[in-house]
């Protein structure tokens, strides 16, 4: 009885970490709800501190693509829709990382892609 106990354990084991919902750290991981409220707000939050930075005045519309990292805490890369001054639409990748979600998160990266 023991043994099989064991057995069944080493079985499950494995199949239980590979169905975890995590990526491994330091891995990127598509993120496939790109409207949870969290990812929106830190995609809003790399636009507003673009337009600090830079002056621009763009405005967040949505979320076309999103991928995560976790590590010594998350790091999300995304492609932003947004308006620009003039009402056109662009396209801006952007990269901001929030240790251990301390709710100071930084913008590493935001350009232009078209």
């Amino acid at each position: 009885m023991l043994k099989a106990l064991i057995c069944l354990c080493l079985i499950l084991l494995p199949v239980i970490s590979v169905v975890g919902e995590k990526a491994p750290p330091g891995r990127w991981k598509r993120i496939r709800n790109l409207d949870r409220d969290y990812f929106v707000n830190i995609a809003k939050f790399a636009v507003d501190e673009h337009n600090r930075r830079s002056k621009n005045k763009l405005v967040f519309i949505r979320i076309l693509e999103g991928r995560e990292q976790m590590d010594t805490g998350q790091r999300d890369y995304f492609k932003i829709g947004v308006r620009n001054s003039e009402d056109w639409s662009e396209i801006y990748e952007a990269s901001v990382f929030d240790k251990e979600h301390n709710n100071a998160p930084i913008l590493e990266f935001f350009r232009k892609i078209r």
